[in-house]
């Protein structure tokens, strides 16, 4: 399992039985959305037909293209590229069919910049690439312009067998896609009903473009499950969602108005991005919530560490680290080439980085800036999806500590509904 240090947080623990009834009150909430399928993100791992269809479905595929395009936004994309960059190699698209294991190259198009977009469509073979479109009302704007771009490519350039290039995740019943699905009869996959997509990376939407690219998908339900077992209950003691939640909001009334994630690890680097959508948009409501803000240890160490040391005063920074890196190298050797650093002998770059993480927290602390470390025992799907799923019950119940509501966005409504205006008009 995980394991959380709260060590460095700087919160008296009169503080936080001072806030107990608070907890206790939030959690009747929780279990209130759970019943009501709010926070059914909970409840996937165990959910009921969950992943029929999706081996062999993602099977089909692996066997069939050579690259998969996924075309989503928001949090459509970024749970899928989180767990890419944490399960599979980083240069993966660069190897051939064989050190791909098989598996097809991916292509996470999280954007409609039309250069980016218009080169990748230039070099794809599309006889060799499968499109998986991600959006559960079909109202994404920047996703419904890509579909309606590759579509007519696709009918343009294979002909009577386009369908069998898509795949649809979308709504069960509602939204614009589903019909679409029926009528042309596109192989699809469903999200529950009140399913938000920043929640949704552990249903359809990461699991199926996770197991066509060979991710073992049991393993990262199986982890989610460890994670909810362990987080099902109200003491602030025993569960770890609850203990984060808890301390952003004691921090919060201090004026920590910044929450830093900084792993340790390139391979946790977009889970940083992930976290950043998921907090933001759960918690940036009525005046209230903190600014996440992304950072990578120890590239940071060189950038953004002195304002985190020497700044104000108004951060809280998560260190995620990983206790054991595969494929280490050769210890690092330094005699006869110089004696100043004779303090690297016999360590290698796993230990030095781990090393440079203690040090960071450690210095932090002293300077009074509060920090917690998340560590994984390893960067496998299992701890993957105990780390995912961990985030999202102390999102949650953030916004249940804070009375507002983490699983709706209505600061951005506005935004789409004058985008559709002008282009209306335009």
């Amino acid at each position: 399992m995980l394991t959380f240090d709260f060590t460095n947080c700087c919160i008296p623990e009169a503080e936080f039985d001072a806030l107990r009834p608070e907890v206790l009150r939030a959690h009747t909430v929780f279990q209130q959305w759970r019943k009501s399928g709010d926070a059914v993100f909970f409840d996937l791992p165990d959910l009921p037909g969950l992943t029929d269809g999706l081996h062999q479905k993602a099977k089909e595929i692996a066997e069939r293209f050579d690259n998969l395009v996924v075309l989503g936004i928001g949090g459509s994309a970024l749970g899928l590229r989180c767990l890419v960059q944490a399960l599979l190699s980083p240069w993966h698209n660069l190897l051939d069919r064989k050190g791909r294991k098989g598996r097809p190259r991916l292509f996470v198009c999280d954007n409609i910049d039309p250069r980016t977009f218009a080169l990748l469509l230039d070099h794809l073979d599309f006889s060799q690439t499968c499109f998986h479109i991600i959006s559960k009302s079909g109202r994404t704007i920047e996703t419904a312009a890509q579909f309606f771009i590759v579509l007519k490519y696709l009918q343009e350039k294979i002909g009577k067998s386009w369908r069998d290039h898509l795949v649809i995740t979308t709504d069960a019943e509602g939204g614009e896609l589903r019909p679409f699905v029926k009528k042309e009869g596109i192989a699809s996959f469903s999200l529950p009903a009140k399913l938000g997509g920043r929640y949704s990376v552990l249903s359809a939407v990461g699991l199926f473009p996770a197991a066509v690219l060979g991710m073992p998908i049991d393993d990262l339900l199986k982890g989610a499950r460890q994670m909810t077992e362990r987080c099902a209950h109200a003491e602030l003691d025993a569960n770890a969602a609850y203990r984060l939640a808890a301390i952003h909001a004691l921090l919060e009334k201090q004026g920590k108005k910044i929450s830093v994630m900084m792993p340790y690890a390139d391979g946790l680097s977009l889970f940083a991005d992930w976290y950043v959508q998921l907090w933001a948009e759960s918690l940036g409501k009525g005046g209230k919530g903190t600014t996440p803000v992304k950072s990578l240890g120890s590239t940071d160490q060189h950038s953004l560490l002195q304002l985190y040391m020497d700044g104000p005063n108004d951060k809280v920074t998560t260190f995620l680290r990983v206790e054991k890196f595969h494929d280490q190298k050769a210890m690092t050797t330094v005699r006869g080439v110089s004696e100043n650093f004779s303090f690297l002998e016999g360590h290698d770059l796993g230990t030095i980085l781990n090393v440079q993480q203690r040090a960071t927290a450690q210095a932090l602390a002293k300077a009074n800036r509060p920090n917690l470390t998340v560590t994984l025992p390893e960067l496998n799907a299992r701890h993957m999806g105990q780390l995912l799923m961990v985030y999202q019950i102390a999102t949650a119940f953030a916004g249940a500590l804070a009375g507002s509501n983490p699983f709706d966005q209505p600061g951005v409504e506005l935004s789409k509904k004058l985008t559709r205006e002008m282009l209306t008009s335009s």
